[in-house]
């Protein structure tokens, strides 16, 4: 039959062509050679053997055009966390804040209450101070902060009992009535007072040491007490901070540092270690022998001490163990967080010491505090280069 001889046939009504047309269209195979929505075969068992973010495609992944204001700002809080740890918990805390904030509408301009941005916050300084999901690199870094509230606290704890033990010579013999005070004054209830509070940075010590946080941080703060208030009230009061002598400036930092660490680096995910007892009674011993020192230099030289000797004692001879400590540091191996944390005390003593530059007439002392200085520099750069390059490598984020 030809064409002419087939019967008329009505034309296709137009609802009936555009469907037509979209099922061609699903039918097309799109660039790759797969259909642009097919869907997956249910029996097909290798869909599990992909991970989460290319099963669940962009249904993962947080669309902000749909993100309620509420969410939006949680997600904000959240990047005060290290990156590694929310990758990992992200969804999970704001689906937690989302429940318990319940539905709140944009037009009511939620916003994440303050206790929960405090637990955020919390939650930040504690991984990245090596608690529970920190890196190792985080572990690292937290572990240096412990060992620079150990070694201040103990240079403390070491100057304290020199200081006490000074105090009761003072008081017993009346070699130092500016010291101790007249009896019955003012003044000798202030050293009292002093002497006190200085022992309780020997006792911060100990505590730290034995793994009693709590009365470490308490006896730390009392210990650290006079000397800030000693050199931040003339701060304050006698005008501009310019003005100061840098050495009050290297004291407060000297003595708040390791009280600072002291409080942050250990909080409640670390479980502090109990120390034998011979490195806890170190600090004591070693006041001890500054003091032994230096009244035996005050009794063969009665008139007037030598600077010279006097530049090895308390904190000379601490830098001496110092220096021994970073070599050893330097040349064993030791863990990055030893070699920071001998660093950050290395840069303290520096600070300490560079102030006697300008006081110093030129000659023997001044060239003995000037190698001082610069054996501190040295070691406490290799310390930090050594440190950081030993790091643990940060953990690969997940790949969206």
């Amino acid at each position: 039959m030809s064409p002419l001889d087939q019967p008329d046939q009505d034309p296709p009504h137009p609802l009936e062509r555009s469907i037509q047309d979209h099922t061609s269209l699903l039918n097309q195979p799109d660039r790759d050679g797969v259909g642009s929505l097919d869907q997956p075969d249910p029996h097909d068992m290798s869909l599990l053997d992909q991970p989460d973010q290319d099963r669940m495609g962009l249904l993962d992944q947080p669309d902000r055009d749909r993100m309620g204001l509420l969410e939006r700002r949680y997600r904000s809080v959240l990047r005060l966390l290290p990156a590694s740890y929310r990758a990992e918990r992200e969804e999970e805390m704001v689906d937690a804040f989302m429940e318990s904030s319940g539905e709140v509408s944009d037009e009511l301009n939620p916003r994440p209450h303050w206790g929960e941005i405090a637990s955020v916050l919390s939650l930040s300084w504690r991984v990245r101070l090596g608690g529970a999901g920190a890196t190792p690199r985080l572990a690292a870094w937290g572990e240096a902060v412990r060992l620079v509230a150990l070694l201040g606290l103990g240079y403390q704890a070491m100057g304290s009992v020199h200081q006490v033990l000074g105090w009761v010579h003072a008081l017993t013999f009346g070699s130092d009535v500016a010291l101790t005070g007249p009896p019955g004054s003012v003044e000798r209830l202030v050293s009292i007072t002093v002497a006190a509070a200085g022992l309780c940075s020997a006792i911060a010590f100990v505590a730290i040491m034995r793994g009693h946080v709590r009365t470490a941080k308490v006896t730390a703060v009392i210990g650290a007490a006079p000397t800030l208030i000693y050199t931040l009230v003339p701060m304050i009061l006698a005008g501009p901070l310019t003005d100061r002598p840098l050495s009050e400036f290297m004291t407060l930092a000297f003595t708040a540092v390791p009280v600072i660490a002291l409080l942050t680096g250990y909080h409640s995910d670390v479980t502090p270690r109990r120390r034998p007892w011979g490195a806890t009674l170190a600090p004591a011993a070693a006041g001890l022998a500054t003091l032994g020192g230096s009244l035996l230099i005050a009794a063969l030289r009665p008139t007037e001490p030598d600077v010279l000797h006097l530049l090895w004692l308390d904190l000379g001879a601490t830098i001496l163990a110092w220096t021994a400590g970073a070599l050893y540091v330097l040349t064993s191996r030791r863990s990055p967080s030893w070699a920071l944390a001998m660093s950050v005390i290395g840069l303290l003593l520096l600070t300490m010491r560079l102030p006697l530059l300008d006081n110093l007439p030129e000659g023997a002392s001044w060239a003995t505090v000037c190698l001082q200085c610069v054996t501190l520099w040295a070691l406490a750069t290799s310390l930090a280069w050594t440190g950081v390059r030993t790091l643990p490598s940060p953990r690969p984020l997940p790949q969206p």
